[in-house]
């Protein structure tokens, strides 16, 4: 069996997951739980130790959760990723910490350290001065630096041929600033790092920048022979316009001719989304979805979810998503009875001590769905 990323992984501390140890991960792993277990924490987690020497993944990770500008600032939003030692009173300056621990491709120790502090922000101001000699204004620029809160975060990382730690800083204000800085520098930066995308509800949702990033997978032979798998009569796929309208998605279909995408259902849609993320991570990189169903009609999920655990096979790549649907559990357990041992699920459970997950095989889950009839969400 090809080596998976993760075999297991140890979260404490890490917004409202405590002591959790997920072990005996598979090629694909479902997380599901009641509302607010912990299930898109764990994703989160996931994202920031597959690239533990760069704390900024800590930036992009708190912007993909407030996608909707909720929180006031970035400072905000990074320290309710410490949520066990926040305090009430805003205006207080709080130290934190997490771990993480994970074995798979590579052994790391994580420490994470937050620190609040009063830092500085420095804005140029441009002032008029007066016209020049065509009359055109002229300006000159004025630093303004106020006062603000800042916060940094410390990696303090272990690696198992090391006996030291590595320590990674980032700086960032609640004005947006981002400074990173660096304990030492390094030829190879970034050492320990595995490809990972983060599907959220919002991802199937096609955009000008996701179509230039898209371009370049469309092209690759390696994408239709993909889409065959779950369309046969799909011949090709290309980026174009009509009209110079704005570019979109056409696929070439032996029964439609060639047709925008728009016009396919959604699971023609999802698999497209799918597909060129597989194909932009590569072998034995991780692929994170959080609400897979999102996007997905009920009809549709059998085919959409069989379909992905075999390109997940095929391009040896680790698949963990989140759910709260039966339909969609069911359809990933019965995606591919021949691979069952493929397949598992944790399912997440918060006590008064710590964050608990329960284990379920692939052959175990068939035997409690189809035998039983047993919800193990």
């Amino acid at each position: 069996m090809t080596e998976l990323s993760f075999t297991q992984v140890e979260i404490d501390g890490f917004r409202g997951l405590r002591s959790l140890n997920l072990e005996g991960l598979g090629r694909v792993n479902i997380l599901v739980g009641k509302n607010n277990c912990g299930k898109t924490s764990v994703l989160e987690a996931l994202s920031i130790l597959c690239n533990p020497q760069k704390p900024s993944e800590w930036v992009a990770m708190v912007r993909r959760r407030d996608f909707g500008r909720l929180d006031e600032n970035i400072v905000q939003s990074l320290r309710w990723c410490f949520k066990q030692k926040v305090k009430t009173d805003y205006d207080a300056f709080i130290e934190a910490s997490c771990r993480f621990k994970c074995n798979g491709r590579f052994f790391n120790q994580l420490t994470v350290k937050y620190t609040e502090f009063l830092g500085k922000n420095i804005e140029v101001i441009p002032i008029a001065i007066g016209p020049d000699e065509y009359g055109e204004m002229e300006y000159e620029h004025e630093e303004e630096i106020t006062p603000c809160r800042a916060a940094k975060l410390e990696h303090s990382l272990v690696l198992s041929q090391q006996s030291e730690y590595e320590s990674f800083f980032l700086e960032v204000n609640e004005k947006g600033g981002i400074i990173p800085s660096f304990w030492e520098e390094r030829k190879k930066k970034y050492s320990v790092y595995i490809n990972y995308e983060l599907l959220t509800p919002y991802s199937y949702q096609l955009n000008k920048v996701q179509l230039q990033t898209f371009s370049e997978q469309l092209f690759n032979d390696d994408i239709v022979a993909l889409l065959k798998n779950f369309d046969a009569d799909i011949e090709g796929i290309r980026i174009g316009s009509f009209g110079g309208s704005r570019p979109a998605i056409y696929i070439k279909h032996r029964q439609l001719g060639e047709a925008p995408l728009s016009v396919f259902g959604d699971a023609t849609r999802r698999a497209v989304l799918l597909t060129s993320t597989l194909l932009s991570i590569k072998a034995g990189g991780v692929l994170l979805i959080d609400e897979v169903e999102v996007g997905i009609h009920v009809t549709a999920l059998a085919n959409v979810f069989s379909w992905l655990v075999k390109a997940a096979r095929e391009l040896n790549v680790q698949v963990f998503v989140t759910t709260h649907s039966l339909e969609a559990l069911d359809a990933i357990i019965f995606s591919d009875s021949d691979h069952a041992e493929d397949i598992v699920v944790f399912r997440l459970i918060q006590t008064e001590e710590k964050t608990l997950s329960k284990r379920f095989s692939g052959d175990l889950l068939h035997r409690l769905r189809s035998e039983r009839g047993l919800d193990v969400r």
